[in-house]
């Protein structure tokens, strides 16, 4: 079963700049990744410090194994304190 990933990342104020630079790194190394459909940075157009991201995995196992990568780990530990909230919405297509 195909899996959706719906993630909306908030920037601690002033880290907009510094946090989208890394989240366009990790939507490089992730589309390398076997199971990943598709992958894909939005940026608000209301609020510089909202960002989406729009995910879909060809299976749980590859969303546990891309959250498992090396380039993920090193985007949480980058990231932890240029991110005030990280809201993940998992899902299937009915």
């Amino acid at each position: 079963m195909k899996i959706t990933v719906f993630a909306q990342i908030i920037a601690n104020q002033g880290q907009s700049d510094a946090l989208f630079k890394i989240l366009k790194q990790l939507v490089t190394d992730t589309h390398t990744e076997a199971g990943c459909i598709e992958y894909k940075l939005h940026h608000s157009l209301d609020d510089e410090n909202i960002f989406w991201m729009y995910e879909i995995w060809q299976s749980q196992a590859a969303l546990d194994e891309h959250m498992a990568s090396a380039h993920f780990q090193a985007f949480v530990a980058q990231t932890a304190d240029l991110i005030s909230r990280a809201d993940i919405h998992k899902s299937y297509a009915c």
